[in-house]
């Protein structure tokens, strides 16, 4: 009787981890590697910096990240933003950064595309995820 319940619950768990494994299958191998990456940790103070020293130090805590901008869409790289937080993940710096600013990010997934795997910032949108089409 306790196997009939619990198999129910062992089905669903089976589900989910398969969904997941799929869900990272779809994104090409560089997105997955950036999608890492974001997930390092660094300890950051950002006072009216601009863009393109964020980009450059974030790179550095994180070796091989790729980041764009959205010039054409309104990103300049000499706006200045101001984050600071102690060992918090690259997603999160990104996410307390652009946020308040009415920018928004995510990683490129298109293997036609020749900006695969970098991470795109961009006037709205969303914080994190994936682009597929840009």
């Amino acid at each position: 009787m306790f196997r009939l319940a619990v198999l129910p619950f062992a089905v669903v768990g089976i589900l989910a981890v398969s969904s997941l494994q799929a869900q990272d299958a779809k994104e090409t191998k560089k997105a997955q590697i950036t999608l890492k990456l974001l997930d390092k940790k660094a300890s950051v103070d950002f006072k009216e910096t601009r863009l393109q020293e964020i980009i450059d130090e974030l790179k550095d805590h994180a070796k091989g990240l790729r980041i764009q901008i959205d010039a054409k869409g309104g990103v300049s790289q000499n706006r200045k933003l101001s984050f600071s937080g102690k060992d918090v993940t690259i997603n999160k710096i990104l996410e307390g950064l652009l946020k308040k600013e009415g920018l928004g990010y995510g990683v490129i997934s298109n293997e036609k595309d020749a900006y695969d795997g970098s991470v795109y910032i961009k006037v709205g949108g969303e914080l994190g995820g994936v682009i597929r089409k840009r």
